[in-house]
């Protein structure tokens, strides 16, 4: 009795561990399958149209091994053709076809497929997401282009690309994106705002944008200012930032010029750990200022916000991206803060 006993036991015993690792196999799997809720973004603004595209992109994303990335591809659709057209990602050219040939399951297996392979392209060369995003309407070469000029995308980077590859053709091009920058204009080549329209509807999650929500909203209003009604009117750095806050429902008071921001606001002068969102500061020593204002004079100064993987974005007359070493080496570093606000930090 005493060994039919411990048969059973150990009979259920093995029963256990082996449900116990289906469950972990079933568990597994619906990880790897990645899906809406997987990767470092999220959809924002996504029309309807576009939604409705989800299931099929999820599809092809998971035969692509880029489920993480299944957002940005919707966001792709989204500026692409609305979700609208039948050639929905406007993938027919990257297959080497004429434009508007695919139709639209064949349109997102082929720019789920093109997708991932400039994702494996960027792993080998040392890019990053944005110059990813870029290349989807630059193509490969892009890539390349970017590995040569410090391996990170710029929009300066995009635009000088558009100039080699047009003959410095301009064409104009007006939206709430290209006309505060430039007045609205581009090259005729590719679209050189391209990162910056699919940005539109993504916000990161996880890694530099692991912030808290009101941190995160910050980076996402700073990035795509324009899009949420902010001008970026030159001469105006600190009125920006003020109004990117302002935006993302921080209270913050009026303050007349960046100089006396930093002066009254500085946290930290370390460049090292910059927090998601905070405001960073000229150092005068670098950067006098470049106004005759009465009241500020010297004080002025200049003013960005941080906004991840090492860049700070501010308003020069149109919204510029800076890497924290370009920022320094021209306005000098004078600390960084949240211009007397109080923002939850995460």
């Amino acid at each position: 009795m005493m060994k039919k006993a411990a048969m059973a036991g150990a009979l259920g015993f093995g029963l256990l561990i082996a449900l116990l690792l289906s469950m972990f196999l079933i568990i597994a799997s619906d990880d790897e399958s990645g899906g809406s809720g997987s990767g470092l973004y999220i959809g924002v603004n996504l029309s309807a149209e576009v939604l409705a595209h989800q299931p099929m992109v999820e599809k092809y994303a998971r035969q692509n091994g880029i489920s993480d990335y299944v957002y940005v591809l919707l966001a792709i659709i989204q500026v692409e053709s609305e979700g609208k057209l039948e050639d929905v990602m406007q993938s027919s050219e990257s297959a080497g076809l004429p434009v508007n040939t695919l139709g639209t399951e064949d349109s997102i297996k082929q720019g789920c497929k093109y997708f991932s392979e400039l994702v494996a392209k960027a792993d080998k060369l040392g890019c990053d997401m944005d110059a990813i995003i870029q290349a989807y309407n630059y193509g490969s070469g892009f890539l390349d282009f970017v590995a040569r000029n410090g391996k990170r995308y710029t929009f300066e980077l995009a635009q000088e690309f558009s100039r080699q590859h047009s003959g410095g053709v301009k064409v104009t091009y007006k939206n709430e994106i290209s006309t505060p920058i430039n007045g609205g204009w581009r090259y005729n080549y590719g679209n050189m705002f391209y990162v910056k329209l699919v940005k539109q509807f993504l916000t990161q999650r996880g890694g530099d944008a692991l912030g808290s929500d009101v941190q995160n909203r910050i980076v996402e209003i700073a990035r795509n200012s324009g899009s949420y009604g902010i001008p970026a009117t030159s001469g105006l750095c600190e009125t920006w930032v003020e109004a990117v806050y302002r935006k993302a429902g921080v209270s913050i008071n009026n303050i007349c010029c960046a100089g006396k921001n930093r002066s009254l606001y500085a946290v930290s002068k370390s460049s090292a750990d910059i927090p998601l969102g905070a405001m960073v500061y000229n150092d005068p020593a670098v950067y006098p200022s470049r106004t005759t204002d009465s009241y500020c004079g010297l004080n002025a100064g200049h003013v960005g916000i941080y906004i991840g993987k090492g860049q700070i974005a501010s308003n020069i007359g149109g919204v510029a991206f800076d890497t924290i070493e370009s920022w320094t080496a021209y306005y000098g570093f004078g600390g960084w803060g949240w211009g007397g606000a109080v923002v939850a930090q995460k």
